[in-house]
Parts: C-alpha cells; structure tokens; sequence
C-alpha cells in the first residue's frame, strides 16, 4: 500500500511551479539591472552639477554677479536631477519598494547640497565670525537661502530686518550719514545678535559656553579684546587674517560667567 502526502504535487504541477519562480527572479533581476543603469545615468549628471563653481579672484559687484548666474545654473541642475529621480524612484517602486527608496534617499540630499554650495561661494564676503555659513557680508537673498524663509520680516524706510528663533539679522538704514539723500537699495544686514542655542558660528561659538571656551575659540584671531571693563560685556574685534587689516566688532554678552548674546556689527 502507498500513501500520497496531502501536500504531494504531480512532477508537471512542481515543474509549473519552479518556471514560475525562475521567470519572477530572472525579471527581478532584469528590472534591477535597468534601475541601476538609468540611476547611474543620473548620478553622472549630479557628479557635473557638483563642479559648478565661482571662478576664483572675484570680489564686489563681479563676485555677486557670478553666486547669482552660477547658483541659478546649480539650483537649476538640481532641480531637473531631483525631478528625475522622482520619477524613477516611481517607475520601478511598482516592481520593489526599494528601488523607491534607493530615489529617495539620495534625492533627500540634493537640498543640502545646494545649501553647502552657496555657504562656500559667499564665505569669502562674510565679514566678522559667520553663523551656520552666513554673515554680515551677504545679500538678503542668500541669507534666505541658506538658513530658509525667516519666521519675521520687517521692512521700513531706515530698518531691514529678518528674525529666525534665536538668531536676529537687520540693516539700519539711516544713521545720519546720508545728509538726506535718497538711501541706496538695501544690499544686506549690517548686524546679526545670535542668542538660541541651535547655531554655531564659523569658530565654533555657541550660546551657553563659557568665556574661557569662547576666547579659546577665538585665540590668534582677535585684534583686539576688552574683557576688563565690564565682566558681563566683551567688546572684541574679529579678524582670523594675519595682518588683522580687516577687523570687524563683535560683542559677547555673558549671564552668569556663561554667554547669552553674541553680537556682529559694523557700528
């Protein structure tokens, strides 16, 4: 007597079977290899984008000219590489959803890598120690476009203002020094009062450090420092150049030995 197991399948039923798993892995295996060629297609146009730079030398009206052609033609770039991943990612997310996510991870860091283009073609404008990659130095635009829309804006006659949590940037426009003449267009801030913890400056400055972390922070790239006159204010001149020719003011504020307000200014 022989028995047959309840989950005995025919040899043509198994032999179905098997064709049927072979062809879903070999297709698996053929949408992945078109996936990786056309995601290396678009790779190669972001390795191109990422070589767009400031030629060197430029200052002024020349350096602004180019952050505003050569940082369109980046953003731009970009975006169309973004748009393209996007639609990758859905093309073949159908087949396997990590084909989606391979998009979407890489797609995520596009932003950034825009931010960190922009920090380093105005850094050399920046006067005085810069926060999270801006300063006194820059144009309004590129403040916004680093750092993100501000939580405030304030506009009058004499006052230009952009206020983040935490972090203050603002152009007074009149301090008697036009004689009544018309005021030029507003080019940037002159000051930026930083008192969140959230932000480092280009030094490494950040609210809640004490003084002997800060001035440590800031050894060999002062000019000049009072630190006598009033404990609780310290008035310094910033410059990390050799020669110091570029001083610039800044000011720290300390509560309790520990720092609560840092101040860049021109005045």
């Amino acid at each position: 007597m022989t028995y047959k197991s309840r989950f005995y399948l025919p040899v043509p039923a198994l032999l179905c079977s098997l064709i049927i798993l072979i062809t879903a892995m070999t297709a698996g295996c053929g949408e992945e290899e078109k996936f990786n060629k056309e995601k290396a297609a678009i790779l190669e146009e972001l390795k191109q984008a990422q070589v767009i730079r400031i030629p060197d030398g430029l200052k002024g009206d020349e350096l602004d000219r180019a952050i505003s052609t050569f940082g369109k033609q980046h953003k731009d770039s970009l975006s169309a590489i973004d748009l393209k991943l996007k639609a990758l990612g859905e093309k073949y997310g159908k087949t396997d959803g990590k084909f989606a996510k391979e998009t979407e991870d890489i797609r995520k860091t596009l932003k950034q890598d825009h931010i960190e283009w922009m920090k380093a073609a105005v850094a050399p404008k920046i006067k005085g120690d810069p926060v999270m990659g801006v300063g006194i130095g820059c144009r309004w635009e590129e403040i916004e476009e680093i750092l993100g829309e501000p939580i405030e804006k304030k506009q009058t006659d004499v006052l230009k203002e952009f206020k983040y949590s935490g972090l203050v940037f603002n152009e007074i426009r009149d301090r008697g020094e036009n004689d009544g003449k018309p005021l030029p267009p507003s080019y940037g801030p002159d000051a930026y009062y930083m008192t969140g913890t959230g932000y480092k400056t280009g030094c490494g400055v950040q609210i809640g450090m004490t003084k002997a972390e800060v001035l440590a922070l800031y050894k060999g790239k002062l000019s000049s420092i009072d630190d006598h006159t009033d404990p609780k204010f310290i008035l310094m001149k910033y410059d990390p150049t050799p020669d110091h020719a570029h001083a610039y003011n800044q000011f720290l504020q300390l509560t309790d030995g520990k720092l609560t307000r840092l101040i860049v200014a021109k005045h």
